[in-house]
């Protein structure tokens, strides 16, 4: 079981993506609507994984937010979009949301040992 951390600023698919990590046992230790919110909390949570849209509501977008997260604080990340973004060299889902895609790109987040380390910018 992964700690997963969503940060994603429609509420409808926050509560999807909470019911479906549930079901394949994944706990949902915090959720943010943007990713300033989140950055006030990540680091007392310790999560495992981040799933975070890449257009959200704030001033930082969700690019930045991985990018945030992947070189200071050393954890995956899968990036969900509703926009085709086939160079980010993360695990990516595109909305609406496939669950079983989803499912995929968690379990390749968390079993590959470092392969975002890469930037998301050239």
């Amino acid at each position: 079981m992964a700690g997963v951390f969503i940060v994603e600023d429609d509420t409808s698919v926050q509560m999807v993506l909470k019911i479906a990590l549930r079901t394949i046992n994944h706990e949902v230790v915090g959720v943010a609507a943007n990713a300033e919110e989140a950055k006030d909390v990540i680091l007392s949570l310790n999560p495992d994984l981040f799933l975070i849209d890449v257009c959200l509501k704030s001033y930082t977008s969700g690019i930045d937010m991985a990018e945030y997260v992947i070189e200071k604080l050393g954890i995956p990340v899968v990036v969900m979009s509703g926009d085709d973004h086939p160079t980010l060299p993360v695990p990516f889902v595109l909305k609406p949301i496939c669950l079983p895609h989803l499912f995929a790109m968690i379990d390749r987040a968390l079993e590959t040992p470092r392969f975002w380390d890469q930037p998301l910018r050239s």
